[in-house]
């Protein structure tokens, strides 16, 4: 937990991914996920990322569009998501945030 924390903080995006040894995204811990951990541990520094983390976390294909991204975000309430390589095997390689489609003016 200790190092979600720390990335957490260093990112400033309120999320965090968890991979397996095989570099898969296994779930993410959000600002959401800290919260209910704190609620159910008084320590959550003693609990594991698995055990904190949202499994089955809603991703988007690298080759996805902006737009396809944003109407994901709206039909989930979700602000960010993994965008994930094509080969569909879950490998994180980036993250687009809400605030990133309002940017660029997507949203």
């Amino acid at each position: 937990m200790k190092v979600a924390l720390i990335e957490m903080t260093s990112k400033r995006m309120g999320v965090t991914g968890v991979v397996t040894e095989q570099g898969e995204l296994a779930g993410i811990i959000t600002d959401g996920d800290l919260r209910r951990g704190l609620e159910r541990e008084k320590n959550l520094l003693s609990l594991t990322a698995r055990e904190v983390m949202t499994r089955n976390p809603k991703t988007v294909d690298r080759h996805a569009l902006a737009a396809q991204a944003l109407q994901m975000m709206e039909q989930y309430c979700i602000t960010s998501l993994f965008i994930v390589s094509a080969s569909g095997q879950k490998r994180p390689e980036g993250v687009i945030h809400l605030h990133d489609l309002l940017k660029a003016g997507i949203a």
